[in-house]
């Protein structure tokens, strides 16, 4: 077994869910691979009056993260991580869980296109474990989705 507890993190974007079926992909290769999804719930509006829509849409993708760590044949669990650094709080996690890697979206919620987000960056930058980041689909120009917009 190459890993054997992956922490995946998920903030709801296309990468992220890219994230999630890696992991369930990885996972699917052994049983005993243990799953850990987290979602961070970043703490800066607090006080504003923005905090209810940011708590519901939290528990929400919590709530999503739980159902599915029941849905994999895998031992599961979900954490949804509150504070004002999403890297640090994910690598704590990752540290607390005993994880032996860390699977995430190559730019999440607000990411620049193209690049590391800043969270994929820092969460690679300070991991002492393997990060395997999920990369977005080929841009609509290039030869593989060419190829593939021509199969159908």
């Amino acid at each position: 077994m190459w890993c054997s507890k992956v922490l995946v993190a998920y903030d709801g974007s296309a990468p992220s869910a890219k994230a999630l079926d890696l992991a369930q992909s990885i996972g699917a290769q052994d049983e005993r691979i243990e799953l850990v999804f987290a979602h961070v719930m970043k703490l800066f509006a607090l006080g504003t009056g923005a905090e209810g829509p940011l708590i519901e849409e939290a528990n929400r993708v919590h709530a999503g993260l739980q159902q599915l760590a029941e849905r994999v044949p895998n031992k599961a669990h979900a954490h949804l991580l509150k504070g004002t650094s999403p890297a640090d709080l994910l690598l704590k996690c990752a540290e607390d869980e005993g994880c032996d890697l860390i699977v995430m979206g190559s730019r999440g919620n607000g990411g620049v296109k193209g690049y590391l987000g800043s969270v994929s960056y820092a969460v690679v930058q300070g991991s002492p474990v393997a990060v395997l980041i999920a990369k977005d689909a080929p841009e609509a120009g290039s030869a593989d989705a060419t190829t593939e917009r021509e199969a159908r």
